[in-house]
């Protein structure tokens, strides 16, 4: 989707399905992971800055354990959570992207 950012460095795991999304009307649902050596931290704090620019709205930003973190974003009908992990020396990125119509 067009309105999540991803971090310079990361890139798409698409090679046994592990990201995979769908869009009907106004419907929309996504499980996206990214792999990378971008370190943790400015993962976190690019995603922190420039969600809002799409109108996004930080709702929790919670630090798991010392190797993971935590931020959930809202807009309108739709949420996005993006969990930060680094792990065996590299940094994974996993965004679910969600559409909640009980929310209004």
């Amino acid at each position: 989707f067009q309105d999540i950012v991803v971090p310079d460095g990361l890139n798409l795991v698409d090679n046994a399905h592990e990201s995979h999304s769908n869009e009907n009307a106004s419907y929309r649902m996504g499980h996206f992971v990214y792999t990378g050596s971008t370190r943790r931290e400015e993962a976190v704090t690019y995603v922190r800055q420039r969600m809002p620019q799409h109108s996004w709205v930080l709702v929790a930003d919670d630090a798991v354990d010392e190797n993971t973190n935590r931020l959930r974003f809202v807009r309108g009908y739709y949420s996005a959570e993006y969990k930060f992990t680094r792990m065996d020396g590299r940094m994974q990125m996993v965004v679910d992207y969600r559409t909640d119509y009980t929310s209004r």
